[in-house]
């Protein structure tokens, strides 16, 4: 029986690079940075308030992982207006501007590498 969902991966161009804009971006916070021998490397993100799910940073791999091909990733947000104006403040690209739908209230935004995500404030 399948319980919880505990990671989720994106895959992204630089691992530093990419740590430096989920931490300062979307201020979420380091959970693991384990290097591995040939270059391996085991990095997540998380946010705060949710500790047991852990998103993946994962190194460009064509045709398995690629950058640019992740989308629907939704995260949470008690006030998404004020969001996008805080991630606008720090540089995030805003795809769709926060709009009333039937479940709350939405935007979108891409990281550097065009993975796109949504952000939703449910009603």
């Amino acid at each position: 029986m399948i319980t919880k969902l505990l990671h989720v991966s994106v895959p992204v161009g630089d691992y530093d690079e990419a740590l430096k804009w989920y931490t300062e971006k979307l201020d979420l916070e380091v959970r693991k940075d384990n290097t591995f021998g040939g270059g391996v490397r085991f990095l997540t993100v998380g946010t705060k308030q949710q500790p047991e799910l852990e998103i993946v940073l994962v190194k460009n791999q064509p045709g398995v992982m690629e950058v640019g091909k992740v989308s629907a990733w939704v995260f949470g947000t008690d006030n998404c207006s004020q969001e996008v104006v805080t991630l606008k403040e720090r540089g995030v690209q805003i795809l769709s501007e926060p709009e009333e739908v039937p479940w709350g209230i939405q935007a979108a935004f891409a990281d550097p590498y065009g993975n796109t995500f949504v952000l939703v404030e449910v009603k």
